[in-house]
């Protein structure tokens, strides 16, 4: 059998350079060449980042690699191999290809023609040096099979280790191989946008800012932007796609991420960071103190670019649910500048040409199948979003916030996301009229993708529905019982708390089609919680309809000690004792965790264990229609979610591990819980292992 002939037998094979459109090889690419007496030496070429593979599916998948010249800048020819065992005595693909400089030496291939629910192993091979992986296509969709799968989020390099990955490594290699993790859902914040402090500032135990040493001893710090980066403030973020590849690189480098790429395949949705802090659109938020929002397409737009080429997935000509067109494409270069946004249009998108342009040079929300049992909805919370319910450039920042986005006054929130709905509206804490008396109703979809989440959880026939949900949808209420706050709150306005009416249309049209057995995995927060999304958070007697499980950062510093940090000095220290309390004196922490007491149970009892340090008594002032919805909070925690889906239940474990900030973190604690398939209120749990998190 000649070449041309195997390469035609083995599977249909595409690839493409990062920047380029995904086209078939045809029977005359060039040949493959061993390495041989005249190949380069070994050491020629590198392989910094590792490999990856992504968007598995029932016959293709992604692959993914960086490949560099030992010296100089040329790019590297390259032969990918595919086998379907470790030691490659079988290949059942093979073809040769370029890491172009132009695309900063990465390549992502889209293979074809493989067989389902099937484990294969890859390698890039570069003269003498190569590099291998593992990877895993989807079941097919009639396969009534168990999916397990993990999901995780957050992952900034300066702020700790990436121990969550080791842990998660480890213990899936001492699973049988029938339940194994097929894939890995990542939700975002891949990289932070800034270096040197900000977000990149590790904290120890005692919540005081510290340098995280590498394995090697060196800091892990990430290193000055090739342009210099822009500034605002104290903040150094990256402005360019050399910037945003210098931030990709260095993130990827990291030993445990690498494993963790190299063992399974990674679906991927971003957040803010890949982009921006709380971004909307290619609108970015660094100067709230100045009251001024900052349009950023160009940046915008060289970070859709940065990942594209560093993260491995199949937008165009992937494929969703049978009969709902597909939206998701490739990135496709465009002309972009910054320039003064626009007012919005009727769907709330700011039709200025270069945010048109930024926005729309990719589009990467899209649906993936694994089994009878399991459809994923990969959504993209930031690229359609509104502005934030109180305009950054009217809000006040005094005791009544932490910033403009986060514990603001429920009521106001409600009426500015209301726009035109709402026009006369008072936002008290301001002393205005609704500043969005002209504006739409606020969104976090945008009028397209909703319309595409609707159509996709409406058709899917699979038993449950998997909501890859960026930022956390439950309502987390903090009400005005002790006097402790001016007004009702809600802690995030960044997240779905503030686009509350958009919120209120999804969760109603899940009951009104009667479509069960939806599921969210969230990330984004920093912190653990689990439990069920009513129908109308605000109703007396709210129905259940999904269940949402949220995973804390893989090192990023936790909720808890963003809060703790801001509640340190200033007015805002009257509400401190709401977040944290030193309860040492009567055996429990100086920093104890009064945040989790204060979601689940309430101001009264968050402000009872301030007063009396007595967590019963705490507890016996419980108030749980505040959020009666949330099961459980373990606001400072890192760690990762992995969940278990079958016929009739999900399994689903919150791993916390200790403070990531050196070599030797374990895991802390684990909480686990089970769905009942047609049952979201009759979700049990948490079963706990390890240190409990207060109040438990």
């Amino acid at each position: 059998m000649n070449r041309r002939d195997f390469l035609r037998l083995s599977g249909t094979f595409f690839a493409a350079a990062s920047l380029g459109g995904v086209a078939a090889c045809s029977d005359d690419a060039k040949p493959a060449t061993d390495a041989g007496i005249d190949a380069p030496p070994a050491g020629s070429f590198l392989f910094p980042q590792g490999v990856a593979s992504g968007d598995p599916r029932e016959t293709s998948v992604v692959l993914w690699t960086r490949a560099v010249p030992a010296s100089g800048t040329a790019g590297v020819d390259l032969r990918v191999e595919v086998a379907s065992d470790a030691g490659f005595a079988t290949i059942v693909v093979m073809q040769s290809i370029t890491a172009a400089a132009a695309a900063d030496h990465t390549v992502r291939v889209v293979v074809t023609g493989l067989a389902a629910d099937t484990i294969y192993y890859y390698r890039f091979i570069a003269g003498s040096d190569s590099i291998n992986g593992r990877t895993r296509t989807a079941p097919a969709a009639g396969a009534d099979v168990p999916i397990r799968m993990a999901w995780v989020s957050c992952q900034d390099y300066a702020a700790g280790q990436y121990h969550a990955y080791r842990q998660m490594v480890q213990e899936d290699m001492a699973r049988p191989e029938a339940d194994q993790i097929r894939f890995v859902l990542h939700l975002g914040d891949f990289i932070y946008e800034t270096r040197g402090d900000g977000f990149q500032a590790a904290i120890d135990e005692n919540f005081q800012p510290i340098t995280v040493m590498n394995q090697d001893g060196t800091p892990r710090t990430v290193s000055a932007f090739p342009s210099g980066g822009g500034t605002a403030g104290t903040s150094n973020f990256a402005k360019t796609v050399e910037d945003y590849r210098h931030l990709y690189k260095t993130f990827a480098s990291d030993a445990d991420l690498q494993a963790a790429r190299a063992r399974w395949p990674f679906v991927h949705t971003w957040d803010d960071h890949e982009f921006t802090d709380d971004c909307w659109q290619s609108m970015a938020n660094y100067t709230d103190a100045e009251g001024l929002d900052e349009p950023s397409q160009a940046r915008r737009y060289a970070a859709n670019q940065a990942w594209f080429e560093f993260i491995p997935s199949q937008l165009t000509g992937a494929l969703g649910v049978a009969g709902v067109t597909q939206d998701a494409h490739d990135f496709a270069t465009a002309t972009v500048a910054d320039a003064p946004f626009t007012a919005a249009n009727a769907d709330n998108f700011v039709p200025e040409p270069n945010n048109v342009a930024a926005v729309g040079s990719m589009t990467i929300y899209r649906s993936l199948r694994f089994g009878q049992h399991y459809e994923l909805i990969v959504t993209d919370e930031r690229s359609y979003r509104s502005d934030h319910a109180i305009p950054e450039e009217t809000a006040a920042v005094a005791f009544e916030y932490f910033n403009p986005r986060y514990v603001v006054p429920a009521a106001d929130v409600d009426v500015c996301d209301a726009g035109s709905l709402n026009p006369t509206g008072v936002v008290s804490s301001l002393g205005v009229t609704n500043p969005r008396a002209t504006a739409p109703v606020g969104t976090m979809l945008g009028k397209s993708q909703k319309e595409w989440w609707k159509a996709t959880m409406m058709g899917s026939t699979a038993t449950w529905k998997v909501w890859g949900n960026q930022v956390p949808f439950m309502r987390f209420f903090i009400k005005n019982t002790t006097g402790s706050l001016v007004s009702d709150r809600v802690m995030d306005a960044d997240a779905w708390d503030g686009y509350p009416r958009e919120r209120r249309e999804l969760t109603q049209f899940l009951a009104t089609n009667n479509i069960k057995n939806v599921v969210l995995l969230t990330g984004d927060i920093h912190a653990h919680f689990a439990g069920t999304v009513s129908d109308d958070f605000t109703a007396a007697t709210p129905t259940a309809v999904a269940t949402e499980f949220i995973a804390a950062g893989i090192s990023s510093n936790s909720v808890f000690s963003f809060y703790e940090g801001a509640s340190r000095g200033g007015t805002a220290a009257a509400a401190r004792a709401l977040i944290t309390v030193d309860a040492s004196a009567s055996g429990g922490s100086a920093f104890t965790e009064n945040m989790n007491m204060l979601l689940v149970h309430g101001t009264n009892a968050a402000g009872t264990f301030a007063q009396t340090r007595d967590r019963a008594m705490a507890l016996a002032a419980s108030d749980r229609t505040i959020n009666p919805h949330l099961k459980y909070a373990d606001c400072n925690a890192q760690g990762f979610g992995v969940a278990k889906f079958t016929a009739t239940q999900v399994d689903v474990v919150l791993t916390t591990m200790e403070r990531p900030i050196d070599n030797s973190a374990g895991v802390k604690r684990t909480a686990s819980f089970t769905v009942p398939k047609d049952n979201p209120a009759g979700m049990t749990g948490p079963e706990l292992t390890g240190t409990r998190p207060f109040p438990l």
